[in-house]
């Protein structure tokens, strides 16, 4: 079942985005399962949403890519089951 799943970092600066997704894009986009990636960045926050073909999928990538490049204290990620997602 595809899923949703929305990642707050607060006090996270624009910048260190910019240098994850740097460093992340290609592989995110051949990454199994992935369908979509959007950041909103605030003055005070970064939100990312990612769009995944299951949960499993998404959890094995956000571990092993996300979770260590984001500061210790950042909000768990809010994963939401969807009825329907359509990539390109």
């Amino acid at each position: 079942m595809p899923i949703s799943m929305t990642q707050h970092a607060p006090q996270m600066p624009a910048e260190a985005y910019e240098q994850i997704i740097a460093n992340v894009e290609q592989p995110l986009r051949g990454s199994g399962g992935f369908i979509s990636h959007a950041a909103e960045i605030t003055t005070d926050e970064v939100t990312v949403t990612e769009v995944w073909e299951t949960r499993e999928q998404c959890e094995r990538w956000f571990n092993a890519s996300v979770r260590p490049h984001l500061p210790a204290d950042a909000p768990e990620p809010t994963v939401t089951e969807l009825h329907n997602a359509l990539g390109r």
